[in-house]
């Protein structure tokens, strides 16, 4: 009786301990009252973003009016690696961390060593003081910059969620619409543990972790948790701890269960060998008393 009481309090602390280690450490989270007090960007309260910055692998856009003959400068340019545009016959320009007024004035300046100022669009005639006047590299309306492909700000949604993954940042995403672009929760997720990560700025303090209530945002149209996104935020979708607990004891007694199998599959194996019983060459003699092959009634 007391080696099956122990039993049983060993068999108690090693499900205890796989619940525990199944669910993990539960970070504590910002109250939702707390939240709705503050100044957080949210669906009806969305703030505007800071001129983008152009990185790689962005798309942008450059649009030169009049250029030398043959050697237009026209078309989408993707950001490299090294932090460079081309413009093929003009060479590279470096776009890396600049706005696109900031990239403007840059290819302007680097093109006035193959195209005149006036075709660039750097002086004008001025009416009034009857002579030509210089024009800033940035107000020149001959040479056009926009960013067509944001595609270095984006965003993650992780964990029980229907194809996780990085999604591009376009000003707009709320936490529902990172959801619906993963293709929505899985059945294993725990709606009750959803996670907005963002990270602290460079020289701040500590990251924010952000609860979301995602049954009052669909259920109850509740804005409170309805974030607006950000570049570099982690939307973390957890598990069900039913089901992580599930999964983790099926891992625990995997190996057990093969080393079982294997077992039983060997014993099945030895038995069906014993009961088997091959005759020789096709056929089996039988013989008489003292050895004598016993002859059949037609043999002499």
């Amino acid at each position: 009786m007391d080696r099956t009481m122990q039993a049983h309090r060993r068999i108690g602390l090693l499900l205890a301990f796989a619940m525990s280690a199944a669910t993990g450490c539960q970070t504590v989270r910002t109250p939702e009252e707390k939240i709705a007090r503050s100044n957080i960007p949210k669906e009806f309260t969305k703030t505007s973003m800071p001129d983008y910055v152009v990185e790689p692998p962005d798309l942008i856009l450059v649009e030169v009016l009049e250029t030398l003959p043959g050697r237009p400068i026209t078309g989408e340019r993707l950001v490299r690696p090294d932090g460079k545009v081309s413009l093929g016959f003009y060479g590279d320009v470096y776009v890396s961390g600049l706005t696109t007024d900031q990239i403007k004035e840059k290819i302007v300046i680097h093109l006035r060593q193959f195209i005149p100022d006036q075709t660039l669009g750097l002086i004008r005639w001025d009416e009034r003081e009857d002579k030509w006047v210089e024009v800033e590299p940035k107000d020149s309306s001959r040479v056009f910059v926009d960013v067509t492909a944001y595609n270095s700000k984006v965003y993650y949604v992780q964990g029980d969620v229907a194809a996780p993954g990085r999604l591009p940042v376009t000003g707009n995403e709320t936490v529902l619409d990172a959801i619906n672009y993963a293709g929505g929760l899985a059945p294993t997720a725990a709606t009750q543990n959803i996670r907005l990560v963002r990270p602290a700025p460079p020289g701040a303090c500590c990251e924010q972790v952000l609860p979301v209530n995602i049954s009052a945002i669909v259920n109850a149209g509740d804005s409170t948790t309805n974030y607006q996104l950000m570049p570099g935020d982690r939307l973390v979708v957890y598990r069900d701890p039913i089901v992580r607990t599930t999964v983790f004891l099926d891992r625990l007694a995997s190996p057990f269960n093969t080393v079982l199998n294997s077992i039983l599959q060997y014993g099945f194996t030895a038995r069906t060998v014993k009961s088997i019983n091959v005759p020789i060459n096709g056929s089996s003699n039988t013989t008489g008393r003292g050895g004598t092959p016993s002859i059949g009634p037609g043999a002499r």
